[in-house]
């Protein structure tokens, strides 16, 4: 049971790899509308002390993906362009203006890539399917225009071999290409700027929104009093999140306060709260010890102040995890 838990996290890694769901991204690349941004780090992840340790289920997980991704046409072009998706790609970015379509979100890919195999397998992928790409010419760079069946067009390029973008119309796409080749960044919210401070290379996972675009990914979502959540998140300007896999697994969760004497208060406050919540945790797993790992989460969180942002962090451990899971109804 210990090896199929530790197998369940591994594959779960690798599946956020492969879905291609991906570092924090140079802020000069984002829309000027950007209001929601998630990024996976694959190699920080993959690199992670704790994933190395597990493998010979990683090992296992590989090669389920590699299976499923042997049916796949793409993946011929892969191989043709040199692009190894397990040790090549580095992070994927997906950014929008809060928008629940995924047709229009800006997305961002980090890796190491070959140019010319890229460009050549790009060249006989258009050939072999003209009416699923198309490449074109923007000043000196590439465009491809893929039109993947019953969806809409798309347009990226390869910027150079450290970077992919790809867009939802060809104007932002351009746009992109222009801050790049400029190395001048878009007018962002304030506090979608300020939020990006938050989160950093060094993440597995992280993710900052705006109030305003959680509450639009709130509407008509299946969960009780969503109508509720969605007004309580638009008074706020905005939240950050983040999960660091070392050796355990660390978290934060942070918001936007009004200014920085606030975010200090608060955070002050809020350390005086988390006392209070300890000895209650505590109290409770004395009369109910599957409560016990919730004790030793509780003990690592500690609140914090960064310029306008309040910073909630804490880490958990494997073991705790697995000790979670066994408590949970079905748990053995």
């Amino acid at each position: 049971m210990l090896q199929l838990r530790r197998l369940g996290l591994a594959t779960l890694a690798l599946a956020v790899m492969a879905a291609g769901s991906a570092q924090a991204l140079d802020p000069k690349l984002l829309p000027a509308d950007t209001e929601l941004v998630f990024t996976v780090n694959v190699k920080q992840i993959m690199d992670s002390e704790l994933v190395r340790a597990q493998k010979e289920a990683i090992d296992q997980a590989k090669a389920i993906l590699e299976n499923l991704g042997g049916a796949n046409p793409v993946q011929k072009y892969l191989q043709d362009a040199g692009f190894d998706f397990f040790t090549d790609l580095y992070s994927l970015t997906v950014a929008t203006a809060g928008s629940k379509d995924a047709d229009k979100a800006f997305i961002a890919v980090e890796g190491k890539f070959n140019v010319p195999k890229f460009n050549g397998a790009a060249e006989a992928a258009a050939k072999d399917n003209p009416d699923g790409l198309r490449i074109t010419k923007q000043g000196d760079a590439t465009v491809y225009e893929i039109t993947p069946p019953g969806e809409k067009r798309i347009y990226a390029s390869l910027v150079n071999s450290k970077l992919l973008i790809a867009a939802p119309t060809k104007e932002s796409l351009n746009d992109a290409l222009g801050r790049i080749s400029n190395n001048r960044q878009a007018n962002l919210k304030k506090e979608v700027r300020t939020l990006l401070e938050t989160v950093n290379k060094k993440q597995s996972v992280s993710f900052v929104a705006t109030g305003s675009a959680l509450a639009k990914m709130m509407e008509g979502a299946p969960i009780p009093n969503a109508e509720i959540a969605g007004q309580a998140l638009q008074s706020i300007d905005g939240l950050s999140g983040a999960i660091t896999i070392t050796r355990e697994i660390q978290f934060q969760l942070g918001v936007n306060a009004k200014d920085e004497d606030t975010a200090k208060k608060m955070s002050a406050g809020g350390n005086v709260a988390l006392l209070t919540v300890r000895a209650l945790v505590e109290q409770r797993a004395k009369e109910d010890q599957k409560l016990a790992p919730v004790v030793d989460i509780v003990k690592t969180l500690r609140i914090s102040s960064q310029g306008s942002n309040i910073l909630l962090r804490g880490e958990v451990s494997l073991d705790v995890i697995e000790k979670l899971m066994k408590n949970l109804p079905g748990g053995q």
